[in-house]
C-alpha cells in the first residue's frame, strides 16, 4: 500500500451561499415569516414590523411613489380604488357566499322536530358531501357510523335530498338533475333524456337521441337546452372552509408615456435591524465569550441583510429583463407575450439559469394587465420547421381559440382542418397536438361543439 499525493478541485456551498440561495426563492409572506423566525432565534436581532395597510392605503402608497404619473396610471390607480369599493374590500370574492353549504342545509332542518340521533345523521350527510355537493359514499357507513338500520339511514338521506339547493346529496350526475326537473311542468322529455342517454348527451350526439325517441330534433334541441340550464355543482358558490389567498405582487410595473418604472412592493415587509445597545456591549470591556457571541450573532444578522439585499436587486434586475423582452405585452397585452427561455434570461443577466428559476419562484408582477407569476413571461414555444424562431404556446392557444370562434356552428372543423388552418399561418403542429390544445383550454371537440339548427 503506497501514498500518493492527488490535486483535484471540488465545489463545496458554503452555508452563506446556501443562505443566500435559500433567501432569493422566498416569496414576501416566506421571506417576512423567515425573518420574524430569526427574531425568535438571534438575541441581536431587531424586526421593524410595518403596519399593515388596507386597500386604500396600499393605493396611496404607491401614488406618493409615482407623484409624477401621467393621466393613463392616474385612471389605472382610480379604477384600483374604485375597484376595492365595489367590492367592499374583498379581493376577487366574486359571489361566492361565506355561508357553508352543511350551515345552509342544517338551517332547513331546524325546528322541523327531527330527533337528537336523526340530526346527527343530517350532520354527517352534510360533512360527506363531495365538491359537487354528492353524497357518494354507502348507506353502510351511516349504519355503522350509528348503528341504526340501512332503511333508516335511506330515510334521511332522502330527506337531505329534498332540501335546497335543489339536487343537493344526489349519487350521480343523473340523479341531480332528475332531481331539479321532478315538479317541473312539462319536463318529461327532459327526465327522459337524462334517465336514458346521458351518455349519447355528454357526446352531442341529439340526432341519435331523436331517432331514438322518433321525435323532431327541433324538440330534443330545445330540451337539452332546457337541462343545460340545471346547476351541475350544487355546492358551487358556497363555502368549502378553504382559505381564500390574497396574492401579494413582489413587484410593480407601472408604464409611462416613454418608459416603464419598476417598484419592488418591499414596504410590506419588515425590516431587520441588529440592536445599537448589543453593538456598544461588543465594544465594551465585557467577557469574552460573550463578545465572541454577540460577535457571531451579529455577523449572522449582517449575512441576511447582505441576503435580501441582494434577493432584492436579483428581481429589479429580473423584472427589467422581462420588460425588455416582453415589452410588447407591456404595452399591448396578453396576445403579445413571446417566447422566453429562462436561459436567456440568464445570459441577460450574467447568472446561472438556477439563480434565475429560484428568483421566480412563487413571486408575482403586477402591471395594468392584471397580476402575474414570474414564470407567466416565460412561455414554453413549439420550433417552426424553416427558421429556428418559434411561437408561443399562449399564442398557439389563441390562434386556436379564434379558429373555432370563427367556425360555423352547424359544421364546426376538425382539429385536422384547425392543423391546416394554423399550417397556413406557418404554424406547422400536428392534430394530435392541436387535440392537447384545445383540451387544455376546456373546449369540445367538433361533435361536442355542434350546434343543431
Amino acid at each position: 500500500m503506497s501514498l500518493r499525493l492527488e490535486q483535484s478541485q471540488k465545489q463545496v456551498l458554503s452555508q452563506k451561499m446556501i443562505q443566500s440561495v435559500n433567501i432569493l426563492q422566498m416569496s414576501s409572506q416566506e421571506l417576512t415569516d423567515y425573518m420574524k423566525q430569526e427574531v425568535l432565534e438571534n438575541p441581536v436581532v431587531d424586526l421593524e414590523i410595518k403596519e399593515p395597510m388596507d386597500k386604500e392605503e396600499d393605493r396611496i402608497k404607491k401614488l406618493e411613489w409615482l407623484a409624477s404619473l401621467d393621466e393613463q396610471n392616474r385612471s389605472y390607480y382610480r379604477y384600483d380604488k374604485e375597484d376595492i369599493e365595489d367590492n367592499n374590500g374583498m379581493n376577487n370574492l366574486g359571489n361566492r357566499t361565506t355561508e357553508s353549504l352543511a350551515d345552509v342545509l342544517r338551517a332547513q332542518l331546524l325546528g322541523k322536530g327531527y330527533s337528537d340521533l336523526e340530526m346527527e345523521i343530517f350532520d354527517y350527510i352534510a360533512q360527506c358531501l363531495d365538491s359537487r355537493g354528492y353524497y357518494t359514499a354507502p348507506l353502510s357507513e351511516i349504519t355503522g357510523q350509528f348503528q341504526v338500520s340501512e332503511e333508516k339511514a335511506g330515510e334521511c338521506l332522502e330527506i337531505m335530498r329534498n332540501l335546497e339547493p335543489a339536487g343537493v346529496c344526489a349519487g350521480s350526475l343523473r340523479d341531480c338533475l332528475l332531481k331539479q326537473l321532478e315538479g317541473q311542468e312539462d319536463s318529461e322529455l327532459e327526465q327522459e333524456i337524462v334517465s336514458n342517454y346521458m351518455e349519447v348527451l355528454g357526446k352531442n350526439q341529439l340526432h341519435i337521441i331523436a331517432k331514438k325517441l322518433k321525435l323532431p330534433l327541433t324538440s330534443v334541441v330545445e330540451a337539452v337546452s332546457h337541462i343545460r340550464e340545471l346547476n351541475p355543482r350544487p355546492a358551487q358558490g358556497f363555502d368549502n372552509g378553504e382559505l381564500l389567498r390574497y396574492i401579494v405582487p413582489d413587484v410593480t410595473v407601472v408604464k409611462f408615456k416613454d418608459r416603464f418604472e419598476i417598484l419592488l412592493n418591499d414596504y410590506s415587509c419588515p425590516v431587520l435591524h441588529v440592536n445599537q445597545e448589543y453593538l456598544k456591549m461588543m465594544k465594551s470591556d465585557c467577557d469574552q465569550d460573550v463578545k465572541d457571541y454577540l460577535i457571531q450573532k451579529v455577523k449572522r444578522a449582517e449575512g441576511i441583510q447582505q441576503c435580501i439585499h441582494r434577493r432584492s436587486s436579483t428581481l429589479l434586475s429580473l423584472t427589467k429583463c422581462i420588460i425588455d423582452a416582453q415589452k410588447a405585452f407591456f404595452l399591448t397585452g396578453e396576445k403579445a407575450l413571446k417566447p422566453f427561455r429562462l436561459q436567456e434570461a440568464a445570459e441577460i443577466m450574467g447568472v446561472h439559469e438556477s439563480t434565475v428559476s429560484r428568483a421566480i419562484k412563487g413571486k408575482y408582477l403586477q402591471c395594468c394587465w392584471g397580476i402575474y407569476a414570474l414564470s407567466y413571461f416565460f412561455p414554453k414555444g413549439v420550433s417552426q420547421p424553416e427558421d429556428e424562431d418559434s411561437v408561443a404556446v399562449l399564442q398557439i392557444k389563441q390562434k386556436i381559440e379564434q379558429i373555432i370562434e370563427s367556425e360555423d356552428k352547424g359544421k364546426p372543423y376538425s382539429d385536422q382542418r384547425i392543423a391546416e388552418f394554423l399550417k397556413e399561418q406557418e404554424i406547422d403542429i400536428s392534430r394530435r397536438t392541436v387535440a392537447k390544445y384545445r383540451e387544455s383550454m376546456h373546449i369540445a371537440n367538433c361533435r361536442g361543439r355542434k350546434i343543431f339548427a
